[in-house]
Parts: C-alpha cells; structure tokens; sequence
C-alpha cells in the first residue's frame, strides 16, 4: 500500500512539473519567439554590420553565404553514439555524442533562427526530425579540420553508419537542436548540471529517447571509425543552407 500510495505521489509531482512546464514554455515562446524578418536580438553581437555577419555566442553567422561556424573536438572515434554532435545544454546527452562543440545549445538555436527564421519556424514549433519536409531549402552540415597541415572537408553524413538504408538523417539527426517542452527548464542560462537524479529527469528522457527514433526504430548509428578524426582534433562545424533540387 505503501508503494502504491509513493508511486502515486511520484505520478502527482510529474504531473504538476509538467504542466508547469508547459504554461512556462508558452510564456517563453510568447516573448523570445523571433518573427519573420528580425535580425535585431539581444543575444547577437553584429560584428561587421556592413557585411552582414553576427555573432551569437561562440557561434558566427554570415547572412551573405548563408552559413554558420563554430567548433568543437572529437570525444569519440569508434562505437555507437546518439548524436554526431553536442551542443551544450542536455548534460546527460554530452556522453553520447562523437564530437563536443563549445557552442550552447541556445545559441545555436538563435544562430539557426537568424539564419533561416523559415526552417527554424518550421522545425521548432511545427515539426520534428524526419518529418520535415522543405520544398526548396535545406541545412547541410559539413565537417573540416587539419590534417597533413591542409584542411580537409567532408559531409558530416561520411563520419557514421546507418544499419537502415531507408534512413536519411537531415540536420536535427546529427545534433539534437532542443525540444519545447524541456528547454525552459535545462536551458536556463544557469548551471545545466548532469540532473539524473532529478524527479523530472525519467519523463525528460522517456520522452526524448522515443522522439530520437527514427521511423525505421533505429536510434543513432555507430561511428565510422575509418573516416572520424584522432581524439581531440579540432573541428570546425559548418551548417549552411543549400538548395534542393
């Protein structure tokens, strides 16, 4: 009776989290949601404003190339990962990643607004992973670092293995970009402490874990060791808009 009675005390206090987790996110969307068109927000720092290029963080958008750089090391260069890539925020994701960036996820999530308010818009607030489905655009994700004393660039798509040829990962696929329902709480601008041990933590990860699946099952890949970098490289990670045909 005892258990039942804790369990349900457990299911009450999610419950509650939850749903003020969702009025918190609204209020947060409501005020920091950028419009169509705005390049104007208090995290940017416009650099050279006659050239069009800003900087969020440690992250560099140019507006004229439609990209963005930033970067990070290799942490991981054989085995299974969840993401290719982490962009600080959700600690607990950091130990499945290949690559750690020094970029914060909430500047990325800026930059990427900045750059394409469309695809940010799109992804964000409509859709999610795969199911984005962009007529004309889309975010390619590039890889460069030195080697041999010369600078060698790849697709970001080279560096892992997929077991399920029907999978395609797009951008979302290779760094987890933030999820609405969390972000308020872990992207705080405060401490983002490794909070396993947290009450909200088991739904936080029950439901992340089924969002990262993709619609074959799988979830993540395994590194292409043959291709990935030593430990520690240095990588400069690249995101820019292409075109579809």
């Amino acid at each position: 009776m005892k258990k039942e009675t804790k369990n349900l005390l457990i299911i009450f206090l999610l419950l509650i989290i939850g749903t003020v987790s969702v009025i918190y996110y609204n209020l947060y969307i409501q005020n920091n949601k950028i419009k169509k068109g705005e390049t104007v927000i208090p995290e940017i720092i416009q650099e050279r404003a006659e050239e069009n290029i800003y900087r969020i963080g440690n992250i560099v958008i140019d507006k004229n190339k439609e990209e963005m750089y930033f970067t990070g090391r290799v942490a991981k260069t054989k085995g299974w990962v969840q993401f290719l890539i982490y962009a600080y925020g959700y600690k607990w994701l950091e130990e499945e990643a290949a690559i750690i960036s020094d970029a914060r996820l909430k500047d990325l999530q800026l930059s990427l607004a900045l750059l394409d308010w469309k695809y940010w818009d799109e992804f964000y607030y409509m859709k999610r992973g795969e199911e984005i489905d962009f007529e004309t655009e889309e975010m390619d994700l590039l890889l460069s670092w030195k080697e041999d004393n010369k600078f060698k660039t790849i697709k970001a798509k080279e560096t892992i293995i997929i077991k399920k040829t029907t999978d395609y990962l797009k951008l979302p696929g290779f760094i987890f970009l933030g999820y609405p329902l969390f972000d308020p709480t872990v992207l705080d601008g405060k401490s983002h402490i490794n909070c396993l041990g947290c009450p909200f933590f088991p739904m936080e990860e029950k439901t992340l874990r089924q969002l990262f699946k993709r619609k074959s099952g799988e979830s993540g890949y395994e590194i292409n060791p043959e291709v990935m970098p030593p430990l520690n490289t240095k990588i400069n990670i690249i995101i820019k808009k292409s075109r579809v045909p």
